[in-house]
């Protein structure tokens, strides 16, 4: 039975947060609460996006304080049996020698999120898991440092997972034995139908249009369309291990939607255009060849017309240049954009629909200038229109709450360039890891807990950078995969360090005017919840390789709580624009600059196209960067000056030559003046020297 006020969604309550109780999340509730209640251990097992997570953190959340203690262990492909052990140890008292559990007269609820996930050791054995194993079959585990018995008490199992496969294992049945094994189905299309019309029945009725209600609900209906489609078009494949969706995709559909504001928003018109831009940020982003770009725009047209009941291509028929035929084509979309940037100097930054394409370039500009004239290491940007959209996706993803972001391109794409923008356009604090040649697990565990006081002890809006070539220890990896999901590292911080937070947090919370327990579990958490709100991760990886494969197999968050952004290869019109404006300070005539231009542009679409061709061939790959277009623009530029040089030296030396050859006429001239000058003399001599001779 669903309780009434459980249905009504709190005043003032984030998207993110939000829960809405349907059949199958009081069912789940109803198990939860039963089997807590009589201290029997419970297994939830269900696809990714049910919902079992949230939940479970929902009901753990809710459970008195003074009866229960919640810890919740998120296990990866890397998780180890000594990470598990002390992750739960960390929240257990010592009540007697050789005795631990939660302070006395509470019980402490071990919650395991993804437990099927540890990678199978050579035996096939999962050390996470038989440590599990051990405590619910003999009550105790053993010290590591002495082999004494350390006897647990009043602790209680929970724990969900997905089916095994793709990176998920089967879990031995010596483990499962001792749990209740619940099945969670995908939700179904009226759960979901449910779920986010409630969402956006709640937001619209918050001064909208009445009109505004009934185009959400049909916007539901259409992004659930989407949704399905996508599954069943792009599936997986070894190239395309990123192609995986699940509810979190839906709901970020919806939380983008939900971001501009009433005062923004009057017109259905701009409200369609809206779910088109956010549908594109989220589905289309992640594509990663023109084939299924193109398969996504019939599927998205589809759905406008038969669903919405709308003309695609007259509710965007503004993105087409005015000297192309008005049919709207999948290019055209790269102009419909959305963002809180266009207006640097104003007090409140509203998400909002970006018309004027020209001013935008002229305010990245001016935001560019402003980033270079502060930083130590300035950036020489082009702010073509490529650029734009990454940095105004970056961007999007920033503004919201737990948004954190997966860029994938080649080196010298882009990436970095676009998420230093995009922080620095937001007023956000960027945080990168610097690495040395001994740079190793205790500098970058260092570096967390900066990063982690920097934005919960602070409340600073941090953004940390991290990309693929700073991976030193897969460590790191299982480190972030913890940050994405519950920002809880275990045993990050020692118990002096950890008290001292809790002591700051104390002050916190009372200039805050917060209410919160005075027990260090409970500033702890405040702590943890701070870093949650104000912490966003962008990854910049390259897909090059294994490497990339591997790591979204082993650490799913990388996929369930990251917007992911594929890097393509520079359009036509930024490679034109790039080669102007490095061209643009060279001394050429327009006419010869422009064929420059062409030239450089031809030369690296062809060599695009033969690095295809090569692989095809002799499957070995040549990769065409963007780096190896600026560095050929840059050779063309060196190689003409140096040429030009030459010249200039060989057109000196001719001239010195003349200047020489000039000197000389002169003074064979002034010497044949003066020798014609002295004729009469030289007569007048010889006259003389005969005479005396």
């Amino acid at each position: 039975m669903i309780a009434r006020e459980d249905l009504a969604i709190p005043e003032g309550v984030k998207v993110v947060d939000v829960i809405i109780q349907t059949d199958e999340t009081a069912r789940q509730a109803f198990f939860l609460e039963t089997f807590v209640s009589h201290n029997v251990p419970l297994l939830l097992v269900g696809p990714t996006g049910t919902g079992k997570s949230a939940i479970n953190n929902y009901f753990l959340v809710r459970l008195p304080k003074e009866k229960f203690v919640a810890n919740v262990v998120n296990f990866s492909a890397r998780t180890s049996s000594n990470q598990t052990m002390d992750t739960i140890m960390s929240k257990l008292d010592r009540r007697r020698k050789g005795v631990y559990g939660p302070s006395m007269g509470k019980k402490c609820i071990i919650f395991v999120d993804d437990l099927n996930m540890p990678a199978k050791e050579k035996y096939g054995s999962q050390p996470p898991i038989e440590l599990l194993r051990q405590w619910l079959d003999q009550g105790y585990w053993f010290d590591r440092k002495d082999t004494s018995m350390i006897t647990l008490l009043d602790l209680l199992f929970l724990g969900a997972m997905g089916p095994p496969g793709g990176g998920r294992n089967t879990i031995t049945g010596r483990f499962a034995r001792h749990c209740n094994i619940i099945s969670i189905d995908s939700f179904s299309d009226e759960t979901m139908q449910k779920i986010f019309t409630s969402i956006v029945d709640w937001h619209f009725a918050r001064g909208f249009e009445a009109s505004f209600q009934r185009v959400g609900r049909l916007l539901i209906q259409a992004t659930m369309q989407i949704y399905k489609k996508a599954c069943e078009q792009f599936l997986p494949t070894p190239q395309k291990s990123h192609y995986l969706f699940n509810l979190r995709d839906f709901s970020r559909v919806i939380r983008g939607v939900l971001l501009v504001p009433q005062t923004n928003l009057k017109e259905e018109r701009k409200l369609y255009r809206l779910w088109v831009h956010e549908i594109y940020r989220v589905f289309y982003d992640r594509l990663i060849d023109d084939e299924d770009r193109s398969t996504f725009y019939s599927m998205v047209k589809e759905v406008m017309n038969e669903t919405l009941k709308q003309d695609m291509n007259r509710l965007l028929e503004h993105l087409i240049p005015e000297n192309e035929p008005r049919q709207l084509r999948d290019e055209h979309i790269r102009a419909l954009m959305f963002g809180d940037y266009i207006k640097p100097d104003a007090e409140i930054k509203p998400y909002d629909e970006i018309t004027d394409l020209k001013q935008l370039q002229k305010v990245m500009e001016s935001y560019l200038e402003e980033y270079n004239a502060i930083s130590k290491s300035p950036m020489h940007l082009v702010m073509f229109q490529f650029a734009i959209e990454h940095i105004s996706r970056v961007s999007r993803v920033l503004k919201q709450d737990q948004g954190h972001a997966l860029l994938v391109g080649i080196g010298g794409s882009g990436r970095s360039s676009s998420c230093k923008m995009a922080a620095f356009m937001a007023d956000y604090e960027l945080f990168q890891i610097e690495i040395t040649r001994t740079y190793g697990k205790n500098e970058w565990r260092d570096d967390v807990r900066k990063l982690f006081r920097k934005s919960g002890i602070e409340g600073k809006s941090t953004v940390f950078l991290f990309n693929d070539s700073q991976i030193k220890d897969e460590s790191f990896i299982e480190d972030i995969n913890m940050m994405l999901n519950t920002a809880d590292i275990p045993n990050l911080f020692p118990a002096d360090e950890r008290a001292e937070i809790c002591d700051k947090m104390q002050g916190v919370a009372r200039q805050l005017n917060r209410k919160i327990d005075s027990t260090p579990m409970a500033l702890y958490n405040y702590f943890i919840e701070r870093v949650r709100s104000a912490l966003h991760v962008v990854l910049a990886f390259s897909p090059i390789g294994d490497a990339f494969r591997n790591r979204l197999r082993m650490f799913p968050s990388l996929i369930n709580c990251c917007t992911i952004d594929w890097f393509t290869s520079w359009p036509e019109d930024a490679l034109e624009m790039v080669a102007k404006k490095f061209l643009e300070e060279v001394e050429l005539e327009d006419e010869v600059r422009s064929n420059c231009v062409l030239m450089c542009k031809t030369f690296h679409e062809n060599i695009r196209v033969l690095s295809e061709l090569f692989l095809q061939q002799l499957s070995r790959h040549n990769y065409v960067t963007p780096t190896s277009y600026l560095e050929l623009i840059l050779t063309f530029k060196d190689l003409l000056r140096t040429k030009r040089n030459e010249v200039q030296t060989l057109k000196d030396n001719y001239l010195n030559g003349l200047k020489q050859l000039d000197y000389a006429r002169v003074a064979i001239d002034a010497m044949k003046k003066e020798l014609t000058e002295l004729q009469p003399k030289l007569k007048e001599t010889a006259i003389v020297v005969e005479n005396l001779m």
